[in-house]
């Protein structure tokens, strides 16, 4: 799966990505995602992705995404392994502005097989609104199939300050939070499930995120996976 920290030089990583929003007196909204990603030397990671979603019965691409990852040292070697993240959004559909976006992702393995990881970001619309919002997300995940971890199981959340209000039922800003579950039949193949519940009249009923993952062409440089909810948000 892509990684709070970087992939390893020359490796890759590629995923599909679901998000659905769920609103409470109107109809639902769907959001898929293709990425690839590339590790590269001296911690880097490059990327693109591209989101296609499904609205009022119209299908149509929602926007193209460039993002680069830099750790600012080997895996470890700080306290919470901190990464900066960086991305620009092309927005392909009128409901989609072009947008840029800042993160800086934390993780960290804990005693007993606990993993951590947290984003916390920063994005700008540089279109007609031109609004600025902000937020966070974590997951912290537990195996309960051991001694592979094959199955790991946990609890996620995140918040937005802001976010597009598609009519005034509609909007995604605010807390969700709810179980996540993550999978890997095999070492390079990782499943990812996340259902959240909103918190506020301002969040969709729920939130749905799901993430399939394939790495190959290299180890991994750090374990620990980012928040299903963060994947291109």
């Amino acid at each position: 799966m892509t990684k709070t920290y970087v992939l390893s030089p020359f490796s890759f990583e590629l995923e599909a990505g679901y998000e659905g929003d769920i609103f409470r007196n109107s109809a639902p909204a769907h959001l898929l995602r293709q990425e690839i990603e590339m590790g590269l030397p001296v911690r880097f990671t490059v990327g693109v992705q591209n989101q296609i979603e499904h609205f009022a019965g119209e299908t149509r691409e929602r926007s193209f995404t460039l993002e680069a990852r830099y750790a600012l040292t080997n895996w470890n070697k700080l306290p919470l392994n901190p990464t900066i993240s960086a991305e620009y959004r092309v927005g392909l559909s009128n409901t989609s502005e072009d947008a840029g976006e800042l993160a800086l992702l934390i993780s960290r393995d804990f005693p007993h097989l606990i993993e951590w990881a947290m984003n916390i970001f920063v994005d700008r619309e540089f279109g007609g609104r031109e609004s600025t919002s902000a937020g966070f997300a974590q997951s912290t995940e537990v195996p309960v199939l051991l001694p592979e971890e094959k199955l790991e199981v946990g609890l996620e959340m995140q918040y937005r300050s802001g976010g597009e209000t598609i009519e005034p039922e509609r909007t995604i800003k605010g807390l969700v939070i709810g179980p996540t579950l993550a999978w890997r039949p095999t070492k390079n193949v990782r499943f990812d499930l996340s259902p959240l519940p909103g918190c506020s009249d301002h969040t969709p009923a729920v939130q749905v995120f799901g993430v399939f993952s394939f790495s190959f062409g290299g180890p991994s440089a750090g374990e620990v996976g980012t928040p299903a909810s963060t994947r291109g948000h």
